[in-house]
């Protein structure tokens, strides 16, 4: 008799012991399975994502510090974390458009992120990143030697393409992913989407309208945006016909003789140059000619809106840009919607910030576009 509860009592753990290993598999791949569905899956301690390039990135699962070396994502990631706290390191020319936003008062915490690791061309230095104590680094999609270079060192690297909306869309998923955040994320991401779907309703509406022509100003030295560039996007968008549009690339010089040829009715100037509209309307730019330009003529030079970031470049904020260029190429087509409503909401909702009347007028750049 005791035998026979031995041999059962041993038949019974094997089959308990297998039912419970199914059942661990089955929440395995059941986890993996929902992960699956945001290119996430997961593992203890550890979690493998899929960056824009088709990569897959193994990292731990809860991401505490974090350096971004392209420009513009410090503050997509900012945006998507709600919180500066796991951004320990950005680009200089980051750091610098953080210095004069809107950003520096919203989140203090990023004064002490450090900008020794990366230089200004983009070259990452191995020894300054291992002092950062990094989860993982963002880098540009062409990085590949240094994404090696920071395996080798223990530092996961996640690649970002960079430079249509597309791209926007998806590096804002895959750093949902990265920060435990897809939820923050998909809202942001629909909401770019939802604009998109806007200015497509708005075509017809355009059709039948005098497209203003435009000029989009990078800096002093007359590098405009050409027809590789993102702003031609925003400004056909918004109504209106880039007058660079045939000059291929995306930054490009041109002269001033172009320039008048071309006679744009409105020039747009970048932040990622210190100039204003005052030394083209006031002619203060050595060797360069604007008095006879259309858009001088018409008081028509505008400087970019700055929030978090620079506006001209595809930021978290780009569908307010197109919003702004809208206003200010065809406010009759654009008369739906109450721009300053907008950046209000898109602050509370998104960025967590109850703006103010006078942070408003800072970010539209209204002292310097005399409004």
């Amino acid at each position: 008799m005791k035998k026979k509860n031995k041999f059962f009592i041993k038949g019974f753990t094997i089959v308990l012991a297998l039912t419970l290993f199914g059942l661990v598999g089955c929440s395995t791949k059941q986890k993996a399975t929902d992960a699956g569905n945001t290119n996430v899956s997961t593992s203890e301690g550890k979690k493998i994502i899929t960056d824009t390039t088709g990569k897959k990135v193994e990292l731990k699962q809860e991401i505490e510090r974090i350096a971004v070396v392209p420009i513009p994502w410090a503050s997509i990631a900012y945006a998507v974390d709600g919180s500066g706290e796991r951004i320990v390191g950005m680009h200089p020319s980051a750091k610098t458009s953080y210095q004069k936003s809107i950003l520096k008062s919203m989140a203090p915490e990023l004064n002490e992120a450090s900008t020794n690791f990366v230089g200004n061309d983009f070259a990452i230095h191995m020894e300054e990143s291992g002092k950062l104590n990094l989860d993982a680094i963002i880098v540009w999609d062409y990085q590949e030697k240094e994404i090696e270079q920071l395996k080798s060192v223990g530092i996961p690297a996640v690649s970002l393409k960079y430079g249509s909306l597309e791209d926007l869309q998806n590096g804002m998923d895959v750093i949902g992913q990265l920060l435990g955040k897809e939820d923050r994320a998909k809202k942001l991401v629909d909401y770019h989407k939802e604009s998109i779907k806007y200015f497509d309703w708005k075509k017809d509406e355009i059709q039948g309208t005098e497209k203003p022509r435009v000029l989009y100003l990078r800096d002093d030295q007359l590098k405009v945006a050409g027809a590789g560039a993102v702003n031609t996007n925003f400004i056909e968008m918004a109504g209106g016909e880039n007058v660079a549009k045939q000059v291929s690339g995306q930054w490009v010089n041109v002269t001033m003789e172009q320039i008048m040829e071309w006679n744009p009715e409105i020039i747009i100037m970048s932040n990622f140059s210190n100039f204003k509209p005052e030394d083209i309307m006031n002619n203060k730019i050595e060797g360069q000619d604007w008095r006879n330009i259309d858009a001088v003529k018409n008081n028509k030079v505008l400087k970019a809106p700055m929030g978090i970031y620079r506006w001209d470049a595809p930021c978290a904020e780009t569908p307010l840009m197109i919003k702004w260029i809208a206003k200010q190429l065809q406010p009759d087509v654009f008369n739906d919607f109450d721009l300053e409503k907008d950046i209000k909401s898109f602050y509370n909702e998104f960025l967590n910030h109850d703006i103010t009347k006078e942070e408003v007028d800072s970010v539209l750049q209204k002292e310097l576009n005399g409004k």
